[in-house]
């Protein structure tokens, strides 16, 4: 299957949970067994968000912006802004609670992620 495929697939699966959380109908279905996991939401938020910068990296080729000689990965980048605009916006819905753990999680995963889409990509391209 085509990675920009496998990508907006997993897009659409992001945004139906993300409206089933702001419709506040997500504690039944996640929380029952999430809670029971240590830290099960915060590595929930690193694999999700880290699987979402992998397969927009990978769809982007791990394209680069430069900026004052530092390198950042496009599709990171994009995932990390999108991310931090749907953590804020949980501060508007009464069914949300802001979590600037849940934020960092998701940071760490859009890095380790990206990096492995950076590895992954680098290694397709020297078997090229």
């Amino acid at each position: 299957m085509n990675i920009r495929k496998i990508t907006i697939s997993y897009i659409i699966f992001i945004l139906i949970i993300i409206v089933i959380a702001d419709q506040g109908d997500y504690v039944a279905i996640l929380t029952d067994w999430v809670d029971k996991i240590p830290y099960g939401d915060k590595g929930g938020h690193l694999i999700l968000m880290g699987l979402l910068s992998l397969t927009v990296n990978l769809s982007f080729q791990c394209s680069q912006w430069t900026v004052n000689q530092h390198t950042f990965l496009k599709g990171s980048v994009i995932v990390a802004i999108l991310v931090t605009l749907e953590e804020i916006s949980q501060l508007f819905i009464s069914s949300r609670t802001f979590d600037g753990g849940d934020l960092l999680s998701d940071y760490l995963g859009i890095w380790v992620f990206g990096q492995l889409a950076g590895y992954l990509n680098s290694t397709k391209l020297s078997h090229s």
